[in-house]
């Protein structure tokens, strides 16, 4: 009776740990158009197939969170199942359960960074820059704004001060070989009630180039009051 009952317990606690398994919320995005090949994420023993779009992140996605996170390319079988057995793997930030997954050609072979973004929660002023990119860049947003250092290779979320419903003058600026600063974009972009800003600093060569993007957020939950009992 007690090795029945131990292994119910141990069935029991195995079936609460796996509805327990920590999810990991995310999108996709490209830096630069490009053809991608099929690519696949595991999740519920299915394949999700992934989409890269520089227009719009993709729809929120959802599989059980492992790092590194496996994407696979090519076909899948008969059964469903990838094909390719030596899948990309993609470190994800430390603590973080949403993440916006970028992705790139290069040589003919898809890149990925994982770039955490708690976009589900993010309000209008929560904007998030990335600059991928072998140099060091200032971001000014509003003329009364205070320039935000972004290292190589790095991003920064930034909170947008200026007013909504307007535009605000924004300039971006490389750091030079020779200490300088010199600016690569420079644009009034527009500040929405229901949209934060995503911009992107990508260098091809010794060209920079930057995709603003204008990014939905979540609605806000509609406060719902329940009636008053007489």
């Amino acid at each position: 009776m007690r090795i029945i009952i131990a292994s119910l317990a141990l069935l029991v606690s195995a079936g609460l740990a796996s509805s327990q398994t920590e999810k990991l919320s995310f999108r996709t995005l490209a830096l630069a158009k490009a053809e991608f090949p099929e690519l696949w994420i595991p999740a519920a023993g299915k394949s999700i197939p992934l989409a890269f779009s520089t227009s719009q992140p993709s729809a929120a996605l959802k599989v059980d969170k492992t790092s590194p996170l496996k994407v696979f390319k090519g076909p899948l079988d008969e059964k469903g199942k990838p094909t390719d057995t030596a899948p990309t793997l993609v470190e994800l930030p430390a603590a973080v359960s949403s993440i916006l997954l970028l992705g790139w050609m290069e040589d003919g072979n898809p890149g990925f960074l994982a770039v955490a973004d708690p976009f589900a929660t993010a309000k209008n002023d929560d904007w998030l820059v990335i600059n991928h990119t072998k140099k060091p860049l200032t971001l000014q947003i509003g003329a009364a704004a205070t320039p935000a250092p972004i290292e190589a290779n790095s991003q920064l979320a930034v909170r947008c001060t200026a007013p909504v419903g307007a535009g605000a003058a924004t300039t971006v600026a490389a750091k030079q070989d020779d200490g300088t600063m010199k600016t690569v974009y420079s644009s009034y972009l527009p500040i929405y009630e229901d949209k934060r800003g995503l911009i992107l600093v990508v260098q091809k060569g010794e060209r920079l180039t930057v995709n603003y993007i204008a990014d939905q957020i979540a609605p806000k939950a509609a406060q719902k009051t329940a009636p008053k009992k007489r």
